[in-house]
């Protein structure tokens, strides 16, 4: 074989100056086959997780859509004794479930306390995140209500009152409600839990003693 055309000597192949030609010409660029392949998966990747994020927020829509959602019914709390010296104040709250399915295993604890006007903290109750504390359970429906009449710990005295009138104390209605609901008690979630916060607002006195409404607190509000 003469020097120069393809052969194997020594063990090793030698390529001829023809075939070295015919595989590389100049002035042409040439692109790895697999370059190709991954640009396909990375778009097919890409794709399949559009798809997924899609259909993961159809699907939280859906839940959100039909979930529970239970909160105190504002404006319709009912002052059963009014802010009278010699007496406890008594208010009935309601509380509702605007959403669309029921609330299971709901835990309500609500007070009326008297305490300091903002910007001190805002009353928050703890019994509801505490499952250690003995509390009755309910189911609320959608669109049902519940009701609970409460009073101040103590009587009120005449300086109890007079601080209430000159806003230098506040009488406080909190509450808060920890419940379940279908999708969440499935896929063995934590429970949902609402906190609320309510200010009396003095308007007119009668022989029910101070009566008046209620507004929200500049916190103290929140739900999930």
């Amino acid at each position: 074989m003469l020097p120069g055309e393809g052969s194997a000597e020594h063990g090793e192949w030698v390529m001829s100056g023809g075939d070295e030609g015919a595989l590389r010409e100049p002035g042409r660029t040439y692109y790895a086959g697999t370059r190709r392949g991954g640009l396909r998966v990375l778009f097919a990747i890409a794709v399949i997780l559009l798809l997924a994020i899609i259909a993961a927020a159809t699907v939280a829509g859906l839940i959100m859509a039909r979930r529970p959602w239970v909160g105190p019914w504002n404006g319709h709390e009912e002052i059963v004794e009014g802010l009278m010296p010699g007496r406890a104040m008594k208010v009935r709250a309601m509380l509702t479930n605007s959403g669309r399915s029921p609330a299971l295993d709901a835990r309500i604890a609500i007070r009326l306390l008297i305490g300091d006007p903002p910007p001190a903290p805002s009353p928050a109750l703890g019994e509801c995140g505490q499952a250690d504390v003995a509390m009755p359970e309910t189911v609320l429906f959608p669109g049902s209500t519940y009701s609970k009449t409460v009073a101040t710990e103590r009587e009120i005295d005449d300086h109890a009152v007079a601080a209430v009138l000159r806003r230098d104390r506040i009488v406080y209605l909190a509450g808060c409600v920890q419940y379940q609901d279908s999708i969440m008690k499935l896929l063995h979630l934590g429970p949902r839990q609402t906190h609320f916060c309510r200010i009396f607002v003095p308007t007119s006195a009668g022989i029910f003693g101070i009566l008046g409404t209620f507004e929200d607190c500049p916190a103290g509000n929140s739900a999930d």
